[in-house]
C-alpha cells in the first residue's frame, strides 16, 4: 500500500462562504464535489496543485468543531489503507462511502483526531 498525498481537511458550518474564501482569497478553484450523504464536501485545488478539502456535516449527532478536521489520505489500495492506518490506532466512524470513481472512509483515534481513507479507482 503506498499514500499517493496527505491533504487538510476543513471543517466548516458555511460551506459557502468558506469555499468562496478560498476561491476569492487565494485563488483555488473547485476540483471535486463528491457527493456523499449528509455531508457537504469540497476538494480545492491551487495553481501549484496542492489541494485542500472542506467539509461540513449534517449528522444530527455531530459535534465537530470549525477549524482544521484532519488529514485525507489518498491510497492506492483502499483496504490496505484502511488496515494500515487501524495499525496506527485508527478505527472506521461510521462506514466507508463508494462511487464509481471512489471508495472513502472517516477514521478517528481516542484522542480526537481525524482522518479521510481516499482511494482514487483506476
Amino acid at each position: 500500500m503506498k499514500v499517493t498525498d496527505y491533504y487538510p481537511i476543513f471543517y466548516t458550518e458555511d460551506i459557502e462562504t468558506e469555499t468562496n474564501r478560498f476561491i476569492n482569497d487565494f485563488g483555488f478553484i473547485i476540483k471535486h464535489k463528491p457527493q456523499i450523504e449528509y455531508l457537504d464536501y469540497v476538494v480545492l485545488e491551487n495553481e501549484n496543485k496542492r489541494r485542500i478539502d472542506l467539509v461540513c456535516s449534517h449528522f444530527p449527532a455531530d459535534s465537530f468543531k470549525e477549524g482544521f478536521l484532519g488529514m485525507r489520505a489518498n491510497v492506492d489500495d483502499f483496504e490496505a489503507g484502511v488496515s494500515y492506518f487501524e495499525k496506527q490506532g485508527y478505527a472506521i466512524f461510521g462506514e466507508a462511502h463508494e462511487t464509481d470513481s471512489s471508495v472513502t472512509a472517516l477514521l478517528t483515534k481516542d484522542d480526537g483526531t481525524y482522518l479521510v481513507v481516499f482511494h482514487h479507482k483506476k
